[in-house]
């Protein structure tokens, strides 16, 4: 109870500032978004053929900042890149890198499907360092999330689980097959968007993403979204419902590629209470703890680096003597503190992958675990 009562103490002091800088972020501004016009690059353009999926197609953003965070996605059984292409583009138009991939064979399993998907993440890695590339340094290669439809998007839950590198997960309609899974399949730290039709009849809800939600832990960050009268293909469209599957995904992303925290308000209950879309949804999000760590380091003389990080984090700032600091989860749950001299490092080798936020004295900063 007092960990408890001191986090709402921080909470109260930090969270008008929070807000304040999140007044531009609504509903409506992000529903009525200005698009990016687009270009893509397939393997004949000197993309890398990866060996674990077949052939693919990298669609990006023109004149677009760099740094581009990234997702790839890929099909369901006996699907190709076009099932998943209207997610790609959408994406694109609104500032992602998204990669499309094929599977060597259209009847391969979801544990392949997430091979594919971690081989796709290593094209994208290597086109950032290829010189010929229009998108040469132009992509944030620590952020890189996956997807996919069908048994594609059960194979990007089961590559999260195999890769902890993985930001996020975009499971369309996913399907694994009922008779085998278990909970220790699901078991990662990558915070996972599911997305489902009502009346799907291949992959039930009841038997599939309510599944997915239950069994992905709870301390990962998770949403099931279900379209309200939505079928096995109706979650391929993210214009549907005048754009709100788009829109929740899109808030996704942001949140957990960008690390926007003012995108979580359009994610928490209120926002989807209103939501005639869905006709269910479920979610642990927290908006009210995320939202405080919107904060300017440079305006708190507090530097950390490297970030993202493997191992240590070297902690630098201004004030003189012994700091206090603790590192939060992104519930807010503090899981290790002590003292620190400015200079001094913090290990974080034991911590799974994934957001963290540390606070020194009264500074905040973000933390990315590798």
């Amino acid at each position: 109870m007092k960990i408890k009562l001191t986090f709402l103490i921080f909470n109260l002091a930090f969270i008008q500032t929070a807000f304040s800088q999140c007044d531009s972020i609504t509903v409506q501004n992000v529903t009525t978004y200005s698009i990016f016009s687009l270009d893509s690059l397939v393997e004949s353009d000197g993309l890398r053929n990866g060996p674990d999926y077949n052939d693919a197609t990298v669609f990006f953003p023109i004149n677009s900042d760099s740094n581009l965070k990234s997702l790839v996605l890929v099909p369901g059984y006996r699907a190709t890149q076009k099932s998943v292409i209207e997610w790609a583009r959408y994406l694109a138009s609104r500032g992602f890198l998204c990669m499309t991939i094929g599977t060597n064979s259209l009847n391969d399993i979801p544990s392949i499907r997430a091979n594919a998907l971690i081989d796709g993440m290593e094209t994208i890695r290597q086109e950032n360092n290829r010189f010929s590339s229009p998108l040469y340094q132009k992509i944030d290669t620590s952020n890189i999330a996956v997807g996919g439809w069908s048994m594609g998007g059960g194979g990007a839950q089961l590559a999260a689980k195999i890769d902890p590198r993985i930001r996020a997960v975009l499971a369309i309609a996913p399907w694994l097959a009922e008779t085998t899974l278990s909970a220790s399949d699901l078991d990662h730290n990558s915070p996972v968007l599911i997305i489902s039709g009502q009346l799907d009849p291949i992959a039930p809800p009841a038997r599939h993403s309510d599944i997915h939600f239950s069994y992905t832990p709870s301390s990962t960050s998770k949403l099931l979204f279900e379209i309200s009268g939505g079928d096995h293909y109706t979650p391929l469209y993210p214009s549907t419902g005048n754009g709100d599957v788009g829109n929740v995904a899109y808030a996704w992303l942001k949140l957990f590629l960008e690390g926007d925290n003012c995108y979580c308000e359009m994610l928490g209950v209120d926002s989807l209470d209103l939501n005639s879309t869905g006709s269910d949804y479920q979610t642990n999000l927290n908006c009210s703890t995320l939202s405080i760590y919107d904060v300017e380091n440079e305006k708190l003389n507090l530097s950390v680096y490297p970030v993202p990080t493997s191992n240590n984090i070297s902690v630098e700032f201004t004030s003189l003597g012994i700091a206090k600091f603790v590192v939060y989860n992104v519930f807010g749950q503090p899981i290790k503190n002590g003292n620190i001299n400015s200079g001094e490092q913090i290990n974080l080798e034991l911590m799974p992958s994934g957001i963290y936020y540390l606070k020194v004295n009264e500074s905040m900063s973000k933390l990315i675990k590798e």
